[in-house]
């Protein structure tokens, strides 16, 4: 299986779990173009797209996605908001588990400031692998994971830095606070969970001016002990549930 990130940020977020004959896209943040040309322009292994939230950074193409063929499993808030209805709609529920291909998804509840969806996503060829994104924080515990892609938006003092200097107005923390996942939430759910299957650490949607990208990875490699990227437009890994 490997991971293809489209994009991480509040530009646009996207990710694609390529297996050998199917694949499963992440977030609807990025034109549908982006995701053919990723897949060398053959979308018939798509087996379908979760979609976290309605933000337009996360699911902005939804109706591109969806007159394209493709399946996506969202909260109906998601499908109300964007005006997209019909066939391949999908409306999924939290606490709730469903199946499309060979993916297994588990839907988990966190909170933002609307509805939104974390995922436990489970394929023979990965493992398991949980997707956690524009949340402030992880009240469930977490099953054993092959990988896990984590939000880690800001650091608080970067944040607090950047409002005293007059780059980002005030308000900000405010927000941030109760809407995204900090760098220390982020370490703390890695300790607070069972990561001695944990294959790797993919740290994703971080801010463009409240984070630091080598920063953020040296210390959750320090703090893990495991290989640790950051999701940008064009990163490539592969993902398997064989130990090194």
């Amino acid at each position: 299986m490997v991971l293809k990130c489209l994009g991480s940020s509040s530009a646009g977020n996207c990710y694609l779990l390529q297996g050998n004959d199917e694949t499963l896209v992440i977030e609807a943040g990025v034109p549908m173009m982006e995701v053919k040309k990723a897949l060398g322009f053959n979308i018939r292994g798509i087996k379908g797209c979760v979609v976290s939230h309605e933000h337009k950074d996360h699911a902005g193409y939804i109706k591109e996605y969806v007159k394209s063929g493709i399946r996506v499993l969202a909260l109906p808030e998601v499908f109300s908001r964007k005006f997209v209805r019909g066939h391949f709609c999908k409306t999924i529920e939290p606490m709730k588990g469903y199946k499309t291909g060979g993916f297994k998804i588990l839907t988990l509840p966190v909170a933002h400031d609307v509805p939104c969806l974390a995922f436990i996503i489970e394929h023979e060829e990965m493992g398991k692998l949980a997707f956690i994104t524009d949340t402030m924080m992880m009240e469930y515990k977490l099953p054993r994971l092959d990988h896990i892609m984590l939000e880690a938006n800001y650091e608080d003092n970067l944040l607090r830095g950047n409002i005293d200097a007059g780059i980002v107005p005030a308000s900000m923390h405010e927000r941030l606070l109760h809407s995204h996942m900090e760098l220390r939430t982020a370490k703390d759910i890695l300790l607070a969970n069972d990561i001695s299957s944990l294959r790797d650490v993919v740290l994703i949607h971080l801010s463009a001016n409240n984070s630091d990208e080598e920063r953020f990875r040296r210390e959750v490699q320090e703090l893990t002990g495991l290989p640790v990227y950051v999701a940008k437009k064009g990163l490539e890994i592969e993902l398997g549930k064989l130990p090194y």
